[in-house]
C-alpha cells in the first residue's frame, strides 16, 4: 500500500475531526479571498462611477461629503450653490456640458434629486450605458418622477403611482419625518438597472424641487433660461483640460463655493483606506497561519495515537520517510480541502456582500468569479499546513519502535 493511499485511510478514520480542522482552514482562506475581491471590486466601481466626472461644484463644506452626496447620493448636501455662480458658470465659453442637482428631499430612505434631462446625457457619456426608461420618457413637469431600478423594486411602485416626499436624505419615523404636501409625485417611468448610485435615486425637475420649499422661479424667458435660485451642486465638463482649470479657478473667486475635482478626491479617498485594507489582509493571513497550526495540532495528536501502527509500519520495512510522507499527505489533504471550500466560501461571500451593497448604496460590486490570486491563496495555504506539519511528521519518525510495539500492562 502506497503512502497516499495509507494517508487516505487515516483522514477516512478521523474524519469528523478532519473536516472541523479544514473547516478551521477554510475561515481564514474565506476572509482572505473575500475581501480581496471586495477590495479589488470596490475600487474598480468607485473608478468608474467618479473617473469621467471633471468638475464638481458645490457649497464650501467637506470636498468628500460633497462628492459622496453629489456622485454617490449618500450624504447630505454641503450648501447651496448661488444663482448666479450657477449662471456665470453654465454660461462660459469653456463649458461643453453643465449639469445642475438640487438634493435635500427624500422617500423612504431614497433621495429625490431634480435634475435636467442632460444628467442622463452624462451618464451614457461617463458609462458607455444610455439610462432607458420604461416607458421610454423622462419627467417633462413638475411633480413628475423617475424611478431608479432599485427604487422601483424596493418599494413596489409602478407607472402612475403617487408617493410624498420628506424634507431630509435619512428615512425618519412617521412622528418625526416632515412630510412635503404641496403636490404628490407622480411616477412616469422606471429606469433599466445600471449598476450605478442612480439605480436608488428619484428624479425630478428642478422646478420641483423649488416649489416644495417655495420658491417659485420667474419665468425662463425673464432671465435667459436660467432660473433664480440655487442649487445643491453643479456637475461641469470642459472643452479641454485648461478649460477646466480655469472653470475652477472661476469657481474658487466666488465666496461661500468650492470647486473638486471628484476623481482626486476618491483616489486620495482610495489612499487612506489602502492602510485599513493592508492591515484587514494581514490579520487574515494571521488568520490562515493559526489555522496551520491547528493542522500541525491534529496531526500531532494522530501521530500520538497511531503510535502502535507507526511501530508496526516500520517493523515491517517502511522507512521512516514513508512514515514522514504519510503525515504530510494527511496534513496536505486536510489542508487542500479547507483551502478549497475556503475559495468556493470566499467567492460566495464576496458577490453576497456586493449584493447587499449594490441595495443599499447603488454601488455596483462585481467580483470576479475566480482569478489566479485563489489559485496562489490555496497554494499558500497547503504550503502552510505542510511546514507546520513538518514537526508531527518529525516525531512520528523519530518514535522508539520496540517500546511502541509491546503491549501495554
Amino acid at each position: 500500500m502506497s503512502a497516499f493511499s495509507l494517508a487516505w485511510r487515516y483522514l477516512h478514520a478521523r474524519r469528523l475531526l478532519n473536516l472541523l480542522t479544514a473547516l478551521t482552514v477554510a475561515l481564514g482562506v474565506t476572509l482572505v479571498v473575500a475581501s480581496a475581491a471586495l477590495s479589488g471590486a470596490g475600487r474598480d466601481s468607485v473608478g468608474r462611477t467618479t473617473g469621467g466626472y471633471q468638475l464638481l461644484v458645490a457649497a464650501k463644506g467637506s470636498p468628500l461629503q460633497a462628492v459622496l452626496s453629489s456622485l454617490f447620493f449618500i450624504d447630505e448636501p454641503t450648501g447651496l450653490v448661488p444663482a448666479s455662480v450657477w449662471e456665470k458658470l453654465s454660461v462660459d465659453a469653456g463649458v461643453a456640458r453643465s449639469v445642475p442637482l438640487n438634493m435635500g428631499d427624500s422617500h423612504r430612505g431614497f433621495p429625490v434629486v431634480g435634475t435636467t434631462p442632460g444628467y442622463f446625457d452624462l451618464i451614457r457619456d461617463l458609462s458607455g450605458q444610455t439610462p432607458r426608461a420604461e416607458p421610454p420618457r423622462g419627467f417633462e413637469r413638475p411633480f413628475e418622477a423617475v424611478l431608479g431600478a432599485v427604487v422601483a423594486r424596493q418599494l413596489g411602485l409602478a407607472v402612475g403611482d403617487q408617493f410624498n416626499a420628506a424634507h431630509g436624505m435619512a428615512e425618519l419615523p412617521a412622528d418625526l419625518a416632515r412630510t412635503h404636501d404641496v403636490s404628490p409625485y407622480t411616477v412616469v417611468a422606471v429606469l433599466q438597472p445600471t449598476g450605478l448610485p442612480m439605480d436608488r435615486v428619484i428624479f425630478t425637475t428642478l422646478e420641483t424641487t423649488w416649489l416644495l420649499h417655495g420658491l417659485s422661479p420667474p419665468d425662463a424667458a425673464e432671465r435667459g433660461h436660467m432660473p433664480a435660485p440655487g442649487v445643491t451642486a453643479l456637475l461641469l465638463q470642459g472643452h479641454t483640460y485648461a478649460d477646466m482649470q480655469r472653470l475652477a479657478a472661476l469657481a474658487g473667486q466666488s465666496d461661500g463655493v468650492q470647486a473638486i475635482f471628484p476623481a482626486r478626491i476618491v483616489t486620495r479617498l482610495l489612499g487612506y483606506l489602502n492602510t485599513g485594507e493592508q492591515l484587514l489582509t494581514a490579520l487574515c493571513w494571521l488568520l490562515v497561519a493559526a489555522a496551520g497550526m491547528a493542522v500541525a495540532i491534529s496531526m500531532l495528536a494522530a501521530t500520538i495515537e497511531r503510535r502502535r501502527q507507526i511501530a508496526t509500519l516500520r517493523a515491517l520495512g517502511a522507512s521512516p520517510g514513508v512514515v514522514a510522507r504519510v503525515v504530510l499527505y494527511e496534513a496536505g489533504l486536510v489542508a487542500l480541502t479547507g483551502a478549497c471550500l475556503g475559495v468556493v466560501a470566499g467567492r460566495l461571500l464576496a458577490h453576497g456582500l456586493a449584493w447587499i451593497m449594490a441595495s443599499r448604496t447603488g454601488l455596483l460590486l462585481e467580483p470576479a468569479s475566480m482569478s489566479s490570486g485563489d489559485v496562489t491563496a490555496v497554494l499558500c495555504v497547503v504550503a502552510i499546513g505542510l511546514t507546520a506539519s513538518a514537526l508531527p511528521a518529525w516525531s512520528a519518525c523519530r518514535q522508539d519502535i520496540a517500546s511502541h510495539l509491546v503491549p501495554s500492562p
